[in-house]
């Protein structure tokens, strides 16, 4: 069952500067989607952290063409990082996360 309720987001450069002098950039959520949360394997957490990655959660929406290639996903006010899409049998697509920040920006009501 779908009921879990995921934000697509994205950063775009804008025109304005930071007190360093680097552009700013702003988020952009894009897409808000329904989905279900799978826990990461065992081996796959293992087999990641031998590549420097930590996955710490699993996201499955129903629809592989729900998603447009962003980098960051939001979930109950924390944003995660993509790591890596997968699509099964069923177009299903899975999602592998990691980095989960809790956020002011990524803040959103679900």
């Amino acid at each position: 069952m779908y009921n879990e309720v995921i934000w697509f987001s994205t950063y775009k450069r804008t025109d304005k500067m930071d007190n360093n002098g680097d552009p700013v950039l702003e988020e952009e959520k894009t897409s808000l989607i329904f989905a279900r949360i799978r826990s990461i394997g065992q081996s796959e957490f293992y087999q990641a952290q031998t590549n420097g990655f930590k996955p710490e959660i699993k996201f499955i929406i129903p629809d592989h063409l729900d998603y447009g290639g962003q980098e960051y996903l939001i979930h109950g006010g924390v944003r995660y990082k993509i790591l890596r899409t997968f699509r099964n049998e069923q177009n299903e697509l899975e999602i592998t996360c990691y980095g989960g920040v809790r956020d002011v920006s990524a803040a959103i009501s679900d």
